[in-house]
């Protein structure tokens, strides 16, 4: 049979992503080989797994029972790899992480640098994007956990831990009639272009309610997965923004954008860690844990102590 296991990352990709194209680009090969993989594994079973209505991808009864077992024996599988890398001990083994972008640029990089000082031998796989996507690794096996935006949708098969809060402020570009005022009320917003994220990210979703408390539907014109790209684009002069405090620091220090004060307005968000809560934790991720942890707590200055702390989420499993 033909159930390997790429042809069951591209039957679970299919279902997650919905189209064949995004299912190729996920797995790292073209759509045809995909579309002949899942045609090979229909004949195989000796049943339709799924079918096109319209743009969507709906799957057959057959088809969700097949992906069922396709996602458990990925996680199985998954699990196994953990288990047999822990018999080695920390001499060398892989750990995969998924992170969001703004996480990868300033929380991430002193926890990496301590962690390949102890364990230099353990390779890191890290995957950056949206934490909803990240999230869905994780629940398929590929990740072994997730540094994302909270909330995340919770379930009985994940373990969320907030860890740090951060405020998002608004970025203006300099010449922009905004940049210069010394206090803005959240109406002034009102009409103005604004370049985000995508619909469905959390981050966005956390701007928007807390606009529309006071009373701003702020008119999106650009939309984008990357904070970087939206620094970039408000610094050229395309539109407003909201971004992580932090992210903004060194453009605003430098005149690339200004930040000026909103009245009435307070915008947070957090970051938390996510984890499976069955199965197997490897050692190598309890290790990652635990340096995670003492360097957050020697790093930022906004660490949440309500909650259960990470350490927690790090004792061994079998």
């Amino acid at each position: 049979m033909l159930m390997d296991m790429t042809t069951l990352k591209c039957l679970v990709s299919l279902a997650d992503l919905g189209s064949l194209t995004a299912a190729a680009d996920a797995n790292h090969i073209t759509q045809p080989a995909v579309s002949i993989r899942l045609r090979k594994l229909e004949g195989e079973l000796g049943a339709k797994l799924f079918y096109a209505s319209g743009r969507r991808i709906r799957f057959t009864a057959a088809g969700e029972a097949a992906l069922a077992t396709a996602r458990r024996i990925l996680r199985d599988a998954g699990e196994l790899a953990r288990e047999l890398s822990d018999l080695e001990g920390l001499a060398r083994g892989r750990i995969a992480i998924g992170t969001i972008d703004a996480a990868s640029s300033y929380v991430l990089p002193p926890v990496f640098s301590r962690f390949r000082e102890r364990y230099p031998g353990i390779e890191i796989h890290l995957e950056v994007t949206a934490t909803s996507p990240l999230v869905r690794a994780l629940r398929a096996g590929s990740l072994e956990l997730v540094v994302g935006t909270l909330p995340v949708e919770r379930g009985a098969d994940l373990e969320v831990h907030p860890v740090y809060r951060e405020r998002l402020v608004l970025i203006a570009p300099p010449g922009h009639r905004l940049a210069r005022s010394r206090r803005l009320s959240p109406a002034d917003l009102e009409g103005e272009p604004f370049i985000s994220f995508h619909e469905g990210a959390t981050t966005r979703r956390i701007i928007e309610e807390g606009l529309a408390r006071s009373g701003v539907s702020p008119r999106v014109t650009i939309t984008t997965d990357s904070p970087e790209a939206i620094r970039s684009l408000v610094a050229a002069g395309l539109g407003l923004a909201i971004l992580p405090e932090r992210l903004v620091r060194d453009d605003v220090r430098r005149g690339a954008v200004r930040s000026p004060k909103m009245a009435g307005l307070s915008l947070e968000r957090t970051l938390g860690i996510v984890v499976p809560a069955r199965g197997y934790l490897s050692a190598t991720v309890r290790a990652f844990l635990a340096v995670l942890s003492a360097e957050l707590d020697a790093a930022l200055p906004r660490r949440l102590t309500e909650g259960v702390s990470i350490r927690s989420a790090a004792p061994p499993r079998r």
